[in-house]
């Protein structure tokens, strides 16, 4: 394959459809909060969260058949892909049936998670089932294609598909909400969208694979190899649930539906920035696998250290000014009324930068299919997480449940997962990896409190404030890593291929397999 097309094109097409997706749920969100009010935008919330925590059945099987797949399709061997196809549909019907019957049995219990109020003319029941069967409707409808675009690193495929389809969707829910201000009208609309969605992709997958058919078995030995990954991405998938949906709902039962709008409305902008940054992930996920099965591992490892420092950045940029943009943003969304106090604001920043630093060692861990390595680890950061969540919240709110995750994230996740990473790949001490992360903290630190001291000086209040503010986040913290990183070999490596990329000349064509 063409990595380096198949990860350019993902990446361009991959932005649009993250514009699209974050953009314009942040003009539904605006409505529906003067339109309906805010306890609607923490139903929201609610249900999504439970919803992820079901979706906790699917037990990271996805990820593990797309890995299965990496070394067939290099190798052309269409009848083990047929057969992994057949597992995977077998799995996720499965799957939906246990999602449903578990989601059935957790109705009863709806307005236990609701601390206070919630809107009268709400039938909960009614709602959650909407949301349910939205969940459920994947799993039975050809989902287990997507997995053949994936693994041949065509995400702009799947892009483009969800580009066209969200857009019509959140044009329906804005018409929705103007014309008939019904919150059931603007939900069903959801589980139609994913269903047009599932049926779109499935189309395009059999015209473009035709010569795969969900037939055969797979091996003995492959299905244990399976198992066995599986078994390991279940505690990842429980740790990833733990820390991004139980948040909402301790939220929700401990300080009410309007904390939690409240406390989403500031996620919102943190999930997007998170989402525009896991279109790199996505991208470059299947091309670091591909590289792991045909590069050796030195160049493995120099490649990591570029993409370390890519994300060092990235990251450093998006945190200053997430720090520094965050409340003058939420006065002209929001008004005064709905901020929290800026130790939430710096919290919600040091939150953002460690969830995002530990990408480069995730991505490589995925591409390798290194997930037995450290099974025990998500465990230990889920306990962590939700005992001191469940503790916390009790004495400083929000702020506890930040906490919380923050010391799960740093203390137990990243130096675990990076010494699995280091110790069974790249066969090297991490030592060098951590010098590199204090420095690129160090830069960080830095430079947001310079920039963070210039725009004190501009009043907030008003949209052109507001966009000197902005100019100055994007220029002074990036002139300041450039200073800080443009000697470096890694930086030296970035340029060489951004350079190649326009030149046309870098990485080249596999051997295997030439199918884009």
């Amino acid at each position: 394959m063409d990595r380096k097309l198949n990860s350019t094109r993902s990446l361009f097409f991959g932005l649009i459809n993250k514009l699209v997706s974050l953009l314009l749920p942040f003009v539904l969100r605006t409505i529906m909060i003067y339109s309906l009010g805010v306890e609607y935008l923490g139903l929201n919330s609610l249900f999504s969260s439970i919803l992820q925590t079901l979706s906790l059945a699917e037990l990271g099987f996805g990820t593990a058949m797309v890995y299965s797949m990496y070394k067939p399709i290099a190798e052309g061997d269409n009848a083990k892909i047929s057969a992994l196809l057949n597992l995977y549909k077998k799995i996720y019907r499965f799957i939906g049936c246990i999602i449903l019957a578990v989601g059935l049995c957790l109705s009863p219990f709806l307005e236990h998670l609701i601390n206070g109020s919630y809107p009268n003319d709400i039938n909960l029941y009614l709602l959650y089932f909407i949301y349910l069967g939205n969940t459920v409707i994947s799993y039975f409808l050809y989902a287990y294609k997507q997995s053949l675009l994936v693994a041949y690193q065509r995400n702009d495929i799947l892009s483009n598909i969800s580009t066209v389809i969200n857009f019509a969707l959140y044009v329906l829910q804005v018409a929705v909400l103007f014309l008939f201000k019904n919150y059931y009208l603007y939900i069903i609309i959801l589980p139609i969208s994913t269903i047009i969605n599932n049926i779109i992709v499935s189309r395009i997958v059999d015209k473009k694979y035709p010569e795969y058919v969900c037939n055969g078995s797979v091996t003995s030995e492959d299905l244990k190899e399976i198992k066995k990954r599986v078994g390991a991405l279940i505690g990842h998938r429980l740790s990833g649930t733990v820390v991004r949906s139980a948040d909402n709902l301790v939220i929700s039962a401990w300080l009410g539906l309007t904390i939690l709008a409240m406390f989403n409305n500031y996620f919102i902008i943190i999930t997007a920035i998170i989402g525009i940054l896991s279109i790199i992930n996505t991208a470059i996920t299947p091309v670091i696998g591909n590289s792991i099965i045909v590069e050796e591992v030195g160049k493995n490892y120099r490649d990591f250290n570029k993409v370390f420092l890519l994300y060092a950045w990235l990251v450093g940029w998006s945190t200053i000014a997430l720090v520094v943009l965050f409340q003058p943003f939420m006065i002209l969304w929001m008004g005064k009324n709905m901020l929290f106090s800026f130790s939430t604001v710096i919290l919600l920043g040091v939150y953002l930068y460690f969830y995002l630093i530990r990408q480069t060692v995730l991505i490589y861990k995925d591409a390798a299919g290194m997930w037995w390595s450290d099974r025990y680890k998500p465990y230990a950061e889920a306990i962590t997480n939700l005992i001191l969540t469940l503790t916390l919240v009790n004495f400083i709110g929000v702020n506890g449940v930040l906490i919380s995750t923050i010391i799960s994230v740093v203390l137990i996740a990243i130096p675990w997962e990076t010494y699995a990473l280091f110790k069974n790949y790249f066969k090297l001490q991490p030592i060098k990896y951590y010098i590199k992360f204090a420095t690129y903290i160090l830069i960080t630190l830095i430079s947001g409190i310079v920039t963070y001291e210039i725009c004190s000086y501009i009043p907030d209040g008003k949209f052109g404030y507001l966009i000197v503010k902005i100019l100055i986040c994007s220029i002074v913290p990036n002139i300041l890593f450039l200073l800080a990183v443009c000697r470096t070999q890694e930086f030296k490596g970035l340029i060489s291929i951004a350079i190649g990329i326009v030149k046309n000349k870098y990485i080249g064509y596999s051997k295997y397999n030439k199918k884009i």
